[in-house]
Protein backbone atom coordinates (compact mmCIF):
# COMPACT_ATOMS: atom_id res chain seq x y z
CA UNK A 1 0.00 0.00 0.00
CA UNK A 2 2.47 2.49 0.46
CA UNK A 3 4.58 1.32 -2.12
CA UNK A 4 1.64 2.16 -4.16
CA UNK A 5 1.31 5.72 -2.63
CA UNK A 6 5.02 6.65 -3.18
CA UNK A 7 4.18 5.29 -7.57
CA UNK A 8 1.31 7.73 -7.17
CA UNK A 9 3.76 10.82 -6.29
CA UNK A 10 6.56 9.88 -8.67
CA UNK A 11 4.13 9.57 -11.66
CA UNK A 12 2.59 12.95 -10.76
CA UNK A 13 6.12 14.90 -9.93
CA UNK A 14 7.16 13.37 -13.54
CA UNK A 15 4.13 14.38 -15.36
CA UNK A 16 4.62 17.96 -13.62
CA UNK A 17 8.37 17.92 -14.50
CA UNK A 18 7.13 16.94 -18.23
CA UNK A 19 4.79 19.55 -18.28
CA UNK A 20 7.39 22.21 -17.28
CA UNK A 21 9.79 21.33 -20.28
CA UNK A 22 7.19 21.37 -22.44
CA UNK A 23 5.61 24.84 -21.36
CA UNK A 24 9.72 25.84 -21.45
CA UNK A 25 10.27 24.69 -25.19
CA UNK A 26 7.20 26.27 -26.40
CA UNK A 27 7.81 29.79 -24.57
CA UNK A 28 11.88 29.06 -26.37
CA UNK A 29 10.16 28.45 -29.48
CA UNK A 30 7.90 31.46 -29.29
CA UNK A 31 10.57 33.78 -28.24
CA UNK A 32 12.36 32.61 -31.11
CA UNK A 33 9.29 33.39 -33.73
CA UNK A 34 8.51 36.88 -32.35
CA UNK A 35 12.18 38.15 -31.22
CA UNK A 36 12.82 41.63 -33.18
CA UNK A 37 13.91 41.54 -36.37
CA UNK A 38 17.42 43.07 -37.00
CA UNK A 39 18.23 46.66 -37.43
CA UNK A 40 18.74 46.15 -41.25
CA UNK A 41 15.81 44.12 -41.70
CA UNK A 42 13.57 45.62 -38.83
CA UNK A 43 11.11 47.20 -41.25
CA UNK A 44 11.67 45.18 -44.55
CA UNK A 45 8.99 42.91 -46.02
CA UNK A 46 8.93 40.64 -49.18
CA UNK A 47 10.52 41.62 -51.85
CA UNK A 48 13.25 44.10 -49.86
CA UNK A 49 10.16 46.28 -49.67
CA UNK A 50 10.78 49.17 -46.72
CA UNK A 51 7.91 49.20 -44.55
CA UNK A 52 7.26 51.94 -42.36
CA UNK A 53 6.15 51.44 -38.80
CA UNK A 54 3.06 53.41 -39.24
CA UNK A 55 2.24 50.79 -41.93
CA UNK A 56 3.05 48.10 -40.04
CA UNK A 57 0.35 49.54 -36.96
CA UNK A 58 -1.99 50.16 -40.05
CA UNK A 59 -1.74 46.79 -41.15
CA UNK A 60 -1.85 45.13 -37.30
CA UNK A 61 -5.45 47.15 -36.56
CA UNK A 62 -6.86 46.46 -39.98
CA UNK A 63 -5.80 42.79 -39.74
CA UNK A 64 -7.80 42.38 -35.98
CA UNK A 65 -11.29 41.46 -35.53
CA UNK A 66 -11.07 43.50 -32.29
CA UNK A 67 -9.67 46.81 -30.49
CA UNK A 68 -6.05 46.29 -29.74
CA UNK A 69 -4.79 47.85 -26.73
CA UNK A 70 -1.09 49.54 -27.22
CA UNK A 71 0.63 46.83 -24.98
CA UNK A 72 -0.73 44.55 -27.71
CA UNK A 73 0.91 46.25 -30.37
CA UNK A 74 4.14 46.26 -28.49
CA UNK A 75 4.18 42.38 -28.37
CA UNK A 76 4.21 42.53 -32.07
CA UNK A 77 6.27 45.77 -32.37
CA UNK A 78 8.53 45.90 -29.23
CA UNK A 79 11.23 48.13 -30.74
CA UNK A 80 8.50 50.77 -30.74
CA UNK A 81 7.66 52.70 -27.11
CA UNK A 82 3.92 53.30 -26.44
CA UNK A 83 4.45 56.80 -26.98
CA UNK A 84 5.54 56.36 -30.44
CA UNK A 85 2.78 53.70 -30.67
CA UNK A 86 0.40 56.04 -29.20
CA UNK A 87 1.46 58.99 -31.53
CA UNK A 88 1.35 56.55 -34.75
CA UNK A 89 -2.00 56.02 -34.20
CA UNK A 90 -2.70 60.01 -34.21
CA UNK A 91 -0.76 60.25 -37.25
CA UNK A 92 -3.06 57.72 -38.81
CA UNK A 93 -6.00 58.99 -36.93
CA UNK A 94 -5.56 62.38 -38.31
CA UNK A 95 -4.81 61.03 -42.16
CA UNK A 96 -7.93 59.08 -42.79
CA UNK A 97 -9.66 62.16 -41.53
CA UNK A 98 -7.75 64.55 -44.23
CA UNK A 99 -7.79 62.33 -46.87
CA UNK A 100 -11.19 61.84 -46.14
CA UNK A 101 -11.54 57.85 -46.17
CA UNK A 102 -14.21 56.08 -45.66
CA UNK A 103 -12.99 54.76 -42.09
CA UNK A 104 -11.75 55.92 -39.49
CA UNK A 105 -10.01 55.00 -36.01
CA UNK A 106 -11.54 54.84 -32.95
CA UNK A 107 -11.07 54.36 -29.45
CA UNK A 108 -13.19 51.49 -28.22
CA UNK A 109 -12.61 49.92 -24.28
CA UNK A 110 -9.11 51.24 -24.15
CA UNK A 111 -8.44 49.85 -27.68
CA UNK A 112 -8.14 50.90 -31.24
CA UNK A 113 -10.16 49.81 -33.89
CA UNK A 114 -10.60 51.32 -37.60
CA UNK A 115 -14.47 50.83 -38.70
CA UNK A 116 -16.63 52.06 -41.52
CA UNK A 117 -17.78 55.73 -40.53
CA UNK A 118 -21.20 56.03 -39.90
CA UNK A 119 -22.51 57.86 -43.09
CA UNK A 120 -21.89 54.92 -45.07
CA UNK A 121 -24.70 52.87 -43.13
CA UNK A 122 -26.99 52.86 -45.87
CA UNK A 123 -24.49 51.17 -48.02
CA UNK A 124 -23.23 48.32 -45.73
CA UNK A 125 -26.76 47.79 -44.60
CA UNK A 126 -27.94 46.80 -48.13
CA UNK A 127 -25.05 44.58 -48.18
CA UNK A 128 -26.11 42.79 -45.66
CA UNK A 129 -28.93 42.61 -46.43
CA UNK A 130 -28.35 41.09 -49.72
CA UNK A 131 -26.52 38.53 -47.91
CA UNK A 132 -29.72 37.35 -46.16
CA UNK A 133 -31.95 37.76 -49.33
CA UNK A 134 -29.09 35.05 -50.66
CA UNK A 135 -29.28 33.32 -47.84
CA UNK A 136 -33.42 33.32 -46.87
CA UNK A 137 -33.88 31.86 -50.94
CA UNK A 138 -31.47 29.00 -50.67
CA UNK A 139 -33.95 28.21 -47.48
CA UNK A 140 -37.12 28.47 -48.83
CA UNK A 141 -36.01 26.85 -52.49
CA UNK A 142 -34.58 23.43 -50.37
CA UNK A 143 -37.47 23.72 -48.46
CA UNK A 144 -40.40 23.88 -51.47
CA UNK A 145 -37.86 21.01 -53.18
CA UNK A 146 -38.64 18.78 -50.37
CA UNK A 147 -42.29 19.42 -49.75
CA UNK A 148 -42.73 18.82 -53.18
CA UNK A 149 -41.51 15.62 -53.42
CA UNK A 150 -42.86 14.12 -49.88
CA UNK A 151 -45.94 16.21 -49.71
CA UNK A 152 -48.28 15.47 -47.97
CA UNK A 153 -45.39 15.88 -44.97
CA UNK A 154 -45.32 17.53 -41.74
CA UNK A 155 -43.09 20.26 -40.94
CA UNK A 156 -41.04 17.92 -38.68
CA UNK A 157 -40.44 15.48 -41.47
CA UNK A 158 -38.90 18.49 -43.91
CA UNK A 159 -36.90 19.64 -40.71
CA UNK A 160 -35.36 16.42 -40.06
CA UNK A 161 -34.23 15.91 -43.67
CA UNK A 162 -32.47 19.66 -43.62
CA UNK A 163 -31.29 19.49 -40.27
CA UNK A 164 -32.44 22.90 -39.32
CA UNK A 165 -35.45 24.22 -38.22
CA UNK A 166 -37.82 26.03 -40.59
CA UNK A 167 -40.65 27.56 -39.02
CA UNK A 168 -40.08 30.90 -40.41
CA UNK A 169 -39.51 29.75 -43.86
CA UNK A 170 -42.71 27.82 -43.73
CA UNK A 171 -44.57 30.60 -42.81
CA UNK A 172 -43.50 32.63 -45.95
CA UNK A 173 -44.31 30.18 -48.45
CA UNK A 174 -47.96 29.86 -46.69
CA UNK A 175 -48.10 33.51 -47.00
CA UNK A 176 -46.38 34.03 -50.56
CA UNK A 177 -49.41 31.20 -51.77
CA UNK A 178 -46.76 28.77 -52.35
CA UNK A 179 -47.85 25.97 -49.45
CA UNK A 180 -50.63 25.09 -48.13
CA UNK A 181 -52.02 23.37 -45.42
CA UNK A 182 -53.35 19.91 -46.89
CA UNK A 183 -54.81 18.26 -43.90
CA UNK A 184 -53.14 16.34 -40.47
CA UNK A 185 -51.60 13.54 -39.67
CA UNK A 186 -52.98 10.74 -37.81
CA UNK A 187 -50.14 10.49 -34.97
CA UNK A 188 -49.86 12.10 -31.39
CA UNK A 189 -50.32 15.69 -31.73
CA UNK A 190 -52.14 15.12 -35.25
CA UNK A 191 -49.67 17.93 -37.14
CA UNK A 192 -50.49 19.56 -39.70
CA UNK A 193 -49.42 18.17 -43.51
CA UNK A 194 -48.42 20.87 -45.77
CA UNK A 195 -49.00 20.66 -50.21
CA UNK A 196 -48.28 22.35 -52.94
CA UNK A 197 -50.47 24.65 -54.17
CA UNK A 198 -51.93 25.74 -57.61
CA UNK A 199 -49.76 28.79 -57.75
CA UNK A 200 -46.68 26.24 -57.19
CA UNK A 201 -48.07 24.57 -60.42
CA UNK A 202 -48.42 27.48 -62.55
CA UNK A 203 -44.64 28.99 -61.92
CA UNK A 204 -43.20 25.68 -63.20
CA UNK A 205 -45.95 24.98 -65.95
CA UNK A 206 -46.53 21.35 -64.55
CA UNK A 207 -50.33 20.25 -65.01
CA UNK A 208 -50.24 18.12 -62.07
CA UNK A 209 -47.53 17.17 -59.52
CA UNK A 210 -47.02 13.55 -61.23
CA UNK A 211 -45.33 15.75 -63.97
CA UNK A 212 -42.28 16.91 -61.37
CA UNK A 213 -39.47 16.47 -63.17
CA UNK A 214 -36.27 13.74 -61.61
CA UNK A 215 -36.09 14.58 -57.46
CA UNK A 216 -31.97 15.67 -59.17
CA UNK A 217 -33.70 18.72 -60.98
CA UNK A 218 -36.06 20.26 -58.86
CA UNK A 219 -33.91 22.72 -57.35
CA UNK A 220 -32.92 23.76 -60.56
CA UNK A 221 -36.01 23.79 -61.82
CA UNK A 222 -37.29 26.28 -58.59
CA UNK A 223 -34.47 28.79 -58.71
CA UNK A 224 -35.21 28.89 -63.06
CA UNK A 225 -39.00 29.04 -62.58
CA UNK A 226 -39.31 31.48 -59.55
CA UNK A 227 -37.84 34.70 -59.01
CA UNK A 228 -36.55 34.78 -54.77
CA UNK A 229 -38.49 38.10 -54.76
CA UNK A 230 -41.69 36.57 -54.85
CA UNK A 231 -40.79 33.65 -52.93
CA UNK A 232 -39.01 35.67 -50.12
CA UNK A 233 -40.73 38.62 -50.52
CA UNK A 234 -39.40 41.86 -52.19
CA UNK A 235 -37.92 44.72 -49.58
CA UNK A 236 -39.41 48.05 -48.95
CA UNK A 237 -37.82 51.40 -49.79
CA UNK A 238 -34.54 52.64 -50.92
CA UNK A 239 -32.88 48.98 -50.08
CA UNK A 240 -34.70 47.06 -52.60
CA UNK A 241 -32.68 48.27 -55.55
CA UNK A 242 -30.15 45.66 -56.57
Amino acid sequence: MVDSKISEKERTAQLKALRRELEAQMEADLADVLKPPSLASRFRGSGSKDLSPKRVVEALLFASGRPLVIPEIRKILPEASAKEIERTIAELKEEYTREGRSFELIEIAGGWEIVTRKEYATWLTRLELQKKIRQASRSALETLSILAYKQPVTRAEIEEIRGVDISGVLTTLLERGFVKIVGKKEVPGRPFLYGTTERFLEHFGLKSIKDLPPIGEIKTLVERAVRKEEIIGEPQGPQAEN
